[in-house]
């Protein structure tokens, strides 16, 4: 049995996602990205209506 996907409101309030800036551009280059009315380029930058941060290096991150 394939899991179901999970929406934005069952992800816990705290969530933050992290991409590099390669990352966020990999995700920015699918055109149906800003097609989804929970989903921005522009800070603040969302992804499933949940924030996005751009970090430079995920091995250099703080737990």
């Amino acid at each position: 049995m394939a899991p179901t996907p999970r929406r934005a409101a069952d992800l816990p309030r705290g969530y933050t996602f992290r991409f590099t800036p390669a990352e966020w551009r990999h995700l920015l280059e699918d055109r149906t990205f800003l097609t989804a009315p929970d989903n921005s380029w522009l800070p603040p930058r969302r992804l499933m209506g949940l924030p996005v941060q751009i970090v430079p290096d995920h091995r250099r991150m703080e737990p």
